[in-house]
């Protein structure tokens, strides 16, 4: 049997709440006072988990690739990713973690070495899968060995991919069709250093890149000629996260990037095209992309929605593994059916709960966990939490990255850490949280694991805020169309456990914005709620806010609604798709500027191959983005910068906005 394997605009949000509770609708009343609310997540970890460092016999620091339990045996793969494939790592290790839940020091055994950045491990029968970013290899007969011989290994496809240092493979995942079982993983794509897509033709040429494979059927002793590679869905940018439900359903959690305005988790659909295009001149397209269109510019309509929006930096940067919490008892029973998500730029752990309404899924995310550690590394994840697995002790056990740039955090660990599932009485005293959200006519059903004192929150109490997306050719996208809500009226029912909250102007994705020739077509809203009761000057909920995303609202029926985006609008959003993603608050992520304040600067750039000193000007800024590679700060003369593609009009306002700043 496979053993599933597990690689696994941002500050606090203020919104409008209403004046009265259940104050009744007139042609002649006014509209609710807006009043701002700020809401700020507790940054620590969850009361109902303690974390726990993995000792290990051998010094080694692992940096975790993927992962899968076998027998009790961890089984791990590992590798150093490079960003810009100065130096691709081709000595990734195989190794075994023994004694995990013995409560002693666990044992650590290099099974072997010398793979090309492996990101994917499985266990069939008593044979090992590893997943490499061109091959699929297997060690046959190797449980129980502590050495083996990587000529030994028998190749079982070749050819995967090019040279490239955005392309993995992901797994690997146990995944039965008909009756029979497959390694399901993820073929993540090929991109440019500053983030643009790539052109790539893999060797292989039943490689789709950007997609969701099936491999098999596989038994421990197949032939490589009897095995075929197969697709579940496809539209990709970076699938770092992978599950096979209990029910045989697939879960992908896919970064933002090029028609990806958002992060995202998906519940898959097969046959699926999730709307990240490939080149398919002179490339080859993913798994189920479109025929017909045109790669370079897309088709939002023959798009497949996401699942669940996971907004850049409000919510995640860089999601990874998912993992379905099921058949749990004791303090976990209450979240059996719901999924605990990595994101190892952030350092935290999301959880999520999804429904059906209306034939498509949807569904709400919460921030689970504190995020990345103290400089002393103790108050927290350390090192970018990449893969996520349930334990046979019953406890997660978490992988992490631990590899520079984006995925280096405070504290001296890396690799292993653990999640153990605290005993009903080790939970602290009064402690409470938002369980689950579902979507009710005019609002939001909600359920809290212990009961609220309703006296201690009304309407009145509640801060609401929804926008949109628009999928474009350019990495990420903007909040569009962001506005604050009212929330009109909040009733309380089973004693506190359950509550109704009913909300003005929530919109579905039937209610379209359009930008030029762009639209937000099969985007859905976001709606974000956030609220903290208080008892004696305390928070009385760990989780007390939540993202929600809308494609259809429950029990009203209506014709698509076309909105308007003002100018200054549109080229806040250009601004927040084309240059936030690399143009941070501080000078760091992908390596570039702070644009805040930029104007009067005096800095160092290279120009024409020599050093000259400047001062930050508008006709700087213009050149700066119509010839974004012309010349460069000094401090980042190793940087590339991609070309916004914006018109000489379009540059100078952007360069009229970035002086607002």
């Amino acid at each position: 049997m496979l053993i599933k394997y597990s690689m696994l605009l941002t500050a606090a949000f203020t919104a409008c709440v209403s004046p009265v509770m259940g104050q009744k609708k007139t042609a002649k009343a006014k509209k609710p006072r807006v009043k701002k609310l700020k809401v700020v997540h507790a940054h620590r970890m969850h009361p109902l988990f303690s974390l726990e460092d993995i000792k290990m016999d051998g010094a080694e620091k692992l940096k975790v690739g993927g992962m899968c339990f076998h027998e009790g045996a961890l089984y791990v793969v590992t590798f150093s990713p490079d960003r810009l494939d100065n130096k691709p790592d081709r000595n990734g290790k195989l190794v075994r973690v023994d004694h995990l839940a013995d409560g002693g020091e666990a044992k650590l055994t290099i099974l072997c070495e010398g793979f090309y950045e492996p990101a994917a491990v499985g266990v069939v029968g008593k044979s090992i899968y590893v997943g490499t970013k061109d091959r699929i290899l297997r060690f046959t007969d190797a449980v129980g060995k502590d050495k083996l011989e990587k000529d030994s290994a028998i190749v079982m496809l070749d050819g995967a991919s090019t040279i490239n240092f955005h392309t993995y493979t992901i797994g690997f995942e146990s995944y039965v069709k008909d009756g029979k079982q497959y390694l399901c993983g993820n073929f993540t794509t090929a991109i440019q250093k500053g983030g643009k897509r790539d052109y790539m033709v893999p060797p292989n040429k039943d490689v789709k890149r950007g997609s969701t494979f099936i491999f098999g059927p596989v038994t421990g002793t197949e032939k490589p000629e009897s095995v075929s590679l197969d697709y579940l869905g496809g539209g990709y940018r970076t699938p770092n996260g992978l599950e096979v439900g209990p029910d045989n359903e697939v879960y992908v959690a896919d970064n933002q990037g090029i028609f990806n305005p958002s992060n995202k988790l998906l519940r898959l659909t097969p046959g699926s095209f999730y709307g990240h295009y490939l080149y398919k001149k002179n490339g080859r397209a993913a798994a189920f992309q479109p025929e017909g269109v045109d790669s370079e510019h897309g088709d939002v309509s023959k798009m497949t929605p996401a699942t669940l929006h996971l907004p850049q930096e409000l919510v995640a940067k860089s999601p990874a593994q998912p993992h379905v919490i099921h058949d749990r008892k004791g303090v976990l029973a209450p979240y059996n059916g719901q999924i605990l998500l990595c994101d190892f730029t952030t350092g935290q752990i999301l959880r999520a709960s999804l429904e059906e309404v209306g034939g498509t899924w949807q569904g709400v995310v919460f921030k689970h966990t504190s995020g990345k550690a103290n400089k002393q590394g103790d108050e927290g994840l350390t090192a970018g939490p990449n893969r996520l697995l349930e334990g046979p002790d019953g406890n997660y056990y978490i992988g992490q990255i631990g590899a520079g740039g984006l995925w280096t955090f405070n504290g001296t660990q890396s690799g292993l850490q653990r999640f153990r599932v605290r005993q009903e009485n080790e939970v602290p005293a009064n402690f409470n949280e938002i369980l689950n959200v579902t979507a009710c006519e005019g609002g939001f059903d909600l359920e809290f694991l212990e009961p609220v004192d309703p006296k201690l929150i009304t309407a009145k109490d509640v801060a609401v805020m929804q926008w949109t997306y628009q999928p474009t050719s350019n990495y990420g996208g903007p909040q569009v169309n962001p506005e604050r809500l009212a929330a009109t009226t909040l009733i309380f029912e089973d004693s506190g456990k359950k509550a109704k909250l009913l909300i003005d102007g929530l919109k579905d994705g039937t209610d379209l914005v359009t930008t030029g020739n762009k639209s937000n077509e099969n985007s859905g809203w976001v709606i974000q709620v956030g609220f903290d009761p208080k008892q004696d000057g305390k928070s009385v909920l760990f989780t007390k806010e939540f993202w929600y995303t809308m494609h259809k609202r429950v029990g009203e029926k209506k014709e698509g609604v076309v909105l308007k985006v003002n100018k200054q609008e549109q080229v806040e959003m250009k601004f927040k798709s084309l240059c936030m993603a690399c143009h941070r608050e501080l000078d760091a992520g992908w390596g570039a500027p702070n644009l805040v304040g930029i104007l009067g600067r005096k800095q160092t750039v290279i120009r024409d191959g020599k050093e000259v000193k400047v001062t930050v000007d508008e006709p700087y800024l213009l050149n700066a983005i119509l010839k974004p590679n012309s010349e460069k700060p000094k401090k980042f003369k190793d940087a590339v910068m991609a070309d916004p593609g914006l018109t000489k009009e379009q540059a100078l306002e952007m360069v009229d906005y970035i002086k607002s700043l």
